[in-house]
């Protein structure tokens, strides 16, 4: 069984991923931390969270049969480091071509791969990027990937933090070497944050004031992400630094120190940091042409509209006036007028 867990994280590096290790499926142990999390509200509008729980409780349930997850990561550190008064950027996972495809073809490539080493009639399978209700960081932490920080990122105590996560379930019952988990309260040669507070001092909006919890409702990348109305003015200074998602608790982590780039050229797909004026003031083609196949199709286009007219506000781009008249003049959706309207009233103060 060695042997054959052996030739699966060979055949996972094959197809580019990362092999994190494999975990048993079942009742997941961090499951009411999860449920406490979502009672709290800490999801914000992220209504989905808080659907199909009884999946996240127990991930064996996402295929027939399942018993094993072998969990798998793509790396995306580009080599930013902490933002020091340049342009507003973008989170360099969203720099990327659509990881959800890229990873589930190699997933797919992996699974196949594991039916031809073990031999005989083959299982069901499933691969998992994003695409089901499961609490992947728990996951990766039970396979031995490494724990859940103060930032609520899973991190691997020598890989770091830039990581995507994956999973392959399969019906077989897989059983890798036996090992502690980490103490995410201690700081060891296995891991874990100790007293460090690093990502806590330097997030911009105090999402993460309580260790080990992130409160969606403060989130930087909530609100340029995920939220489809208007920005609460007071999350307006920190997109100086971001206008699309935010990676500053993790460039802190000292455990990403010594990440060196390794993304292939051909999975970038968005060189540099976009201009505010282009974001702005793009049509629906120019929307395509921008960013089409990345993860920044997400916020939509009207939302990139809205956070990089918010992001020139801030940043006092002398071309921000040509700006409104263009989206005044080529009305979008509600939220690009409100937005307008929110930064007339800001700059009026």
């Amino acid at each position: 069984m060695i042997d054959l867990i052996e030739n699966v994280k060979s055949t996972v590096e094959r197809r580019g991923l990362v092999y994190l290790g494999i975990a048993g499926l079942g009742a997941e142990p961090d499951f009411p931390r999860f449920k406490n999390w979502l009672d709290r509200g800490d999801h914000a509008g992220m209504d989905y969270l808080a659907r199909n729980t009884h999946l996240r409780e127990d991930p064996a349930q996402l295929l027939p049969g399942a018993r094993t997850a072998i969990v798998v990561g793509l790396d995306y550190y580009l080599g930013d480091r902490l933002p020091r008064g340049e342009a507003p950027r973008i989170a360099q996972y969203a720099r990327l071509r659509d990881y959800h495809k890229l990873m589930w073809q190699a997933g797919e490539g992996i699974l196949a791969d594991y039916w031809a080493l073990r031999g005989g009639e083959p299982g069901q399978g499933r691969v998992v990027v994003d695409s089901a209700p499961i609490l992947e960081r728990a996951l990766a932490a039970r396979a031995g990937a490494g724990f859940i920080g103060k930032n609520t990122c899973l991190i691997h105590p020598r890989r770091g933090s830039f990581l995507l996560l994956g999973e392959i379930l399969i019906t077989d019952e897989l059983a890798a070497p036996a090992q502690l988990p980490v103490d995410p309260t201690a700081r060891t040669a296995d891991g874990g944050c100790g007293s460090c507070k690093r990502c806590q001092v330097h997030c911009p909006t105090g999402a993460l004031d309580e260790a080990y919890r992130l409160d969606a409702n403060k989130c930087l990348a909530y609100w340029t992400i995920e939220h489809r109305g208007t920005i609460p003015e007071r999350f307006w200074p920190a997109m100086r630094l971001y206008f699309f998602g935010c990676d500053i608790c993790q460039l802190v982590c000292p455990y990403n120190r010594a990440a060196a780039p390794t993304v292939p050229e051909d999975v970038l797909r968005i060189h540099g940091v976009p201009d505010l004026f282009a974001v702005a003031t793009m049509d629906q083609a120019g929307y395509e042409r921008l960013f089409g196949g990345t993860p920044m199709t997400r916020a939509k286009r009207e939302g990139l509209v809205r956070n990089a007219l918010i992001a020139m506000t801030v940043t006092d781009d002398a071309r921000l006036a040509g700006a409104l008249a263009h989206c005044r003049e080529h009305p979008a959706a509600a939220v690009v007028s409100d937005t307008i309207l929110q930064i007339e009233a800001w700059l009026s103060r």
